[in-house]
């Protein structure tokens, strides 16, 4: 059996290398570690030589969708609530597309898309005393009390008839 340590990064398809990673620098605060012709590699905090990389494949490469099969979203973890608020804020300033804000119970989540349509999310982890009595500690669907203009977990499924995915095409 094989027995990781961590996963150790993501590999991203997008169209245009320029604009995802200005997107993933001055949004998400991630640094360019080192940069080859059609890839860029990042991290947070130079923790790492990199956690995400993305790999241009052209301007033609069609946007991803909620029925395909692959990679659902890349999730970012932040220190706590203060944070998330604060990225919240910022993505709204930002117009990026939310798709959705959750209490999963285990987590506070801000879903939302890259330039390319793929799906990403920001969350904070909530203490054990701090969960909501659900039936299980996963999996709440409420909205965030602070996006109370964006849909929740919830309303998500019920427009996606196929699952949860990104909710526009770019």
């Amino acid at each position: 059996m094989i027995n990781p340590d961590r996963i150790g990064h993501v590999v991203l398809k997008i169209r245009d290398l320029k604009r995802s990673q200005q997107f993933y620098t001055e949004v998400l605060g991630l640094e360019l570690m080192f940069e080859m012709p059609g890839m860029a590699f990042l991290a947070s905090h130079r923790r790492d030589h990199h956690e995400l990389a993305l790999m241009e494949v052209g301007a033609g490469a069609p946007a991803p969708t909620g029925s395909q099969v692959g990679l659902s979203h890349v999730a970012f973890r932040l220190a706590d609530e203060a944070e998330l608020i604060k990225a919240y804020r910022e993505l709204k300033e930002r117009q990026v597309p939310i798709s959705f804000t959750v209490h999963h119970g285990i987590t506070k989540s801000v879903y939302f898309l890259d330039p390319d349509g793929n799906q990403l999310e920001v969350y904070c982890d909530v203490a054990p005393q701090d969960r909501p009595k659900i039936p299980n500690d996963y999996m709440g669907m409420d909205r965030l009390d602070f996006a109370p203009d964006d849909p929740s977990l919830a309303d998500a499924i019920k427009s996606m008839p196929t699952g949860i995915g990104p909710s526009r095409q770019s």
